[in-house]
């Protein structure tokens, strides 16, 4: 997650402030860089998915890992650490199962529960490019839960 939303998105000159805070690992700067990109031009595809990575980035380094997964060992229903562990799933490359963990949460769940986990989800699409295929998966199978 550390190289950010993708060299050839970042060779942009709008986007040079926000990848050089991230080579300093200056979470805060790549944020503001990014959060100032989407100030100029709302709706930017490349800024939106840079922010969603460095939150995530923030979020997960922000965490005691050991605790949250068992936390979210101990209590399958708990929405914040099921969510936690799902942040530490997708920042590490397991993808698949960062989502899957959130989608059953959100089986297991309801009303403003089941809300949180949905919109945590959904939250960490945003990490990812337009299209992605597993990103794709697991919206559907959102859409199938919910609807």
């Amino acid at each position: 997650m550390r190289g950010g939303p993708g060299a050839g998105m970042m060779a942009d000159p709008a986007f040079e402030e926000a990848q050089q805070a991230m080579e300093r690992d200056d979470l805060d700067g790549a944020a503001a860089a990014f959060q100032k990109v989407l100030a100029n031009s709302p709706g930017n595809p490349a800024a939106a998915m840079g922010l969603a990575q460095v939150n995530l980035i923030r979020r997960v380094s922000g965490y005691d890992q050991n605790q949250v997964r068992r936390a979210a060992a101990e209590d399958p229903a708990n929405v914040g650490a099921q969510s936690s562990v799902a942040d530490i799933d997708v920042a590490t490359g397991r993808i698949d199962e960062g989502f899957d963990r959130l989608l059953g949460t959100i089986r297991r769940t309801f009303g403003d529960e089941r809300d949180r986990a949905r919109v945590h989800l959904v939250s960490l699409f945003e990490v990812f490019p337009p299209g992605d295929p597993r990103v794709a998966k697991a919206r559907a199978t959102l859409s199938s839960l919910l609807f």
